[in-house]
């Protein structure tokens, strides 16, 4: 019975510590609309506009589907899922701006590139000043 009670306190006692020791940071990103940096043009620019748990992406104007949907954040990657779970699209977290990560999302074409912004991998959407 001593040994049984030894083991649990040493148990309750180590728990507590195990958890300062882990290194997950809590990292966010902030509500608003990121916008694709790029020289200035007459084509609207692509966007993601985030407000707290919801996220939507543009980037095809003559497309009839809007990717909207959730996003979760491991480690400084931020996944978007479309509500209807039929596309993915990966941002790296830096600071303010969403990094555009082709490997692991859904294709991203345009219907006309006459009417649109192409987005390649590494592209970067920088959070507008409200």
């Amino acid at each position: 019975m001593k040994k049984i009670l030894t083991s649990l306190i040493i148990f309750l006692i180590s728990l507590p510590l195990s958890a300062c020791s882990s290194n997950n940071e809590n990292i966010t990103v902030k509500n608003g609309t990121y916008v694709l940096e790029q020289p200035s043009t007459e084509i609207p620019s692509p966007c993601v506009i985030i407000s707290d748990d919801n996220i939507s992406f543009s980037y095809d104007a003559l497309s009839s589907y809007h990717p909207q949907g959730i996003y979760t954040i491991e480690n400084d990657i931020l996944t978007m899922t479309t509500d209807d779970k039929k596309y993915k699209y990966v941002f790296q977290l830096n600071g303010d701006k969403l990094i555009f990560q082709e490997n692991g999302s859904s294709t991203v074409t345009l219907t006309d590139s006459e009417f649109g912004v192409e987005i390649t991998d590494n592209a970067e959407f920088k959070l507008q000043d409200n």
